[in-house]
């Protein structure tokens, strides 16, 4: 075992699960998330212990000799948590666990996460704040927050990468832009990520543009381009309604990924927080 990536709680829950309801699918559709998120847990489980956990036989994929050993020893460990919360009456918290999360990271991981945790933790609350990157480190730093995600790898703490987003760009339904005019952008103000994003592909490409729209907030971004003002690069999840994916037509030059990294507060622990954190790194 690598001693720098511990066992979750999560990843034996998911071998339990995969067992009990024998396949792969069977085991997602229980615990309520996608297959492919839970054959990449049982690879970094794999990755963890230095051993396969499966072999394919057939079309099927059973244990190996090595699954099975700790497949029984998460029957114990599982069992072991739920006395010890019993006991210390954590099963009964009615705490709350204070999350952020950017507006777009929060449409797209966030419905799914939450659903399957409030199934383990019924009794706490989560408060949730929207907010760009920068306000949300801030908010972790004076204590207001337990947990948030964003783009932001380094501040109060160092945060681990929980996802990894296409930057497109976007325009509204039916949007045209006349070739003979500044390109319009849509932009949140700076300092923004996604703002630099936009302005230094166009810097670099030769392209001629003018800021036709800014707001503070994606929520503002997200208005402008509903009311086909102008273009914006951004996460196709930063949006509700109909939009167009650009991309590389009429010439705009190609976007990167974005990141998004998981921090906690420092000394701030239990766990609901413990599994909640667990929950959004496997399945971000």
């Amino acid at each position: 075992m690598k001693p720098d990536m511990p066992l979750s709680l999560s990843q034996l829950r998911t071998l339990i699960a995969i067992d009990e309801e024998g396949s792969f699918g069977g085991a997602a559709l229980k615990l309520q998330r996608t297959q492919p998120a839970i054959s990449q847990q049982m690879k970094n489980l794999e990755q963890v212990l230095g051993t396969p956990l499966f072999v394919t036989k057939g079309r099927r994929r059973e244990l190996t000799e090595a699954g099975k050993t700790l497949l029984r020893h998460s029957h114990e460990i599982l069992s072991l948590c739920h006395q010890a919360m019993s006991a210390s009456g954590s099963s009964h918290n009615t705490g709350v666990i204070r999350l952020g999360a950017p507006m777009e990271i929060a449409n797209d991981v966030l419905p799914r996460i939450l659903k399957a945790f409030s199934l383990r933790w019924p009794r706490v609350r989560i408060a949730l704040a929207i907010e760009r990157s920068g306000v949300l480190m801030k908010m972790l730093e004076e204590g207001t927050l337990d947990l948030t995600l964003s783009t932001w790898r380094s501040g109060g703490s160092e945060g681990r990468r929980a996802s990894l987003m296409s930057v497109h760009w976007i325009a509204g339904k039916n949007w045209q832009h006349n070739p003979n005019e500044p390109l319009p952008l849509v932009l949140t103000d700076a300092p923004s990520m996604f703002r630099r994003i936009a302005l230094t592909a166009l810097d670099l490409n030769g392209w001629t543009y003018f800021e036709k729209f800014t707001s503070r907030t994606p929520s503002g971004v997200r208005f402008g381009i509903e009311a086909g003002l102008g273009i914006t690069a951004r996460t196709k999840s930063a949006f509700r309604s109909d939009v167009e994916i650009l991309d590389t037509k009429l010439g705009l030059p190609s976007l990167p990924q974005v990141s998004y990294y998981l921090h906690r507060a420092l000394n701030k622990t239990g766990p609901e927080i413990d599994d909640l954190y667990e929950t959004i790194m496997d399945n971000g």
